[in-house]
């Protein structure tokens, strides 16, 4: 009998030592759970608000057509941060091309940016690097042609910033949102189409654009920054 005993107490021992392991696991797996949330919501939100802009004019960029800087270059190499507003010059110009393998091929242009700085763009049409061109980008020589027709689709009364008209193909339902922080979005009148002619390299088909970016003497050096994208499509 005493025997049983102790096998009885060793087994209610038992019981409770895994009854209190298992209630420890469950508050580690709460633990952990909650910590899982945590990071899932910044990183989800994170992931919403880096939705390509192309979405605002339902125009997704196809894998056929491509931009870089000046002439063929990186993308990398259209560098805006080195602009400085304090001299006499108030203006500059940026070259950059629109190019595919196909001839021929037709898409709108696009442009994006917020209004943090007291910049304007427009966009001219511009002709394959020559010599006595009256731009020059990434040591070779534009001319700059006729300006290319479009417009804002979200510009306020005010004439800077943007409306909230796209604010949730942006930024969902985050509204915590600076109003220079809503982007512009900016797309051509017509669409354009690509030369029927392979450039100099005889590799793809090219057209050439200079962004046209100026400023007044409100625009300091300071700061603050703004986003720009261009888009083909």
């Amino acid at each position: 009998m005493s025997q049983s005993a102790e096998e009885q107490q060793e087994h209610r021992k038992q019981k409770k030592d895994w009854k209190q392991e298992r209630r420890k696991r469950r508050a580690i797996w709460a633990v952990v759970s909650a910590a899982l949330a945590l990071l899932a919501v910044p990183v989800l939100a994170w992931l919403y608000m880096q939705r390509s802009m192309e979405t605002i004019t339902e125009i997704k960029k196809p894998e056929i057509l491509s931009i870089k800087a000046g002439d063929m270059q990186d993308i990398e190499q259209l560098e805006l941060g080195t602009i400085d507003v304090s001299g006499d010059q108030k203006t500059k110009d940026v070259v950059f091309c629109v190019y595919s393998a196909e001839k021929g091929k037709k898409y709108d242009l696009q442009l994006a940016h917020t209004t943090n700085i007291g910049f304007t763009y427009s966009i001219y049409k511009a002709s394959s690097p020559i010599e006595g061109g009256d731009v020059t980008y990434l040591g070779k020589q534009y001319k700059k042609g006729e300006l290319l027709p479009g417009g804002y689709l979200n510009l306020a009364a005010d004439g800077k910033h943007a409306t909230n008209a796209y604010h949730n193909n942006t930024y969902g339902e985050y509204n915590n949102v600076q109003q220079a922080a809503e982007p512009l979005y900016w797309k051509s009148k017509e669409q354009e189409t690509l030369s029927n002619k392979k450039d100099e390299r005889e590799e793809f088909y090219v057209n050439y654009y200079i962004l046209h970016i100026s400023w007044d003497e409100t625009v300091q050096n300071n700061k603050e920054t703004d986003m720009i994208y261009l888009m083909a499509g």
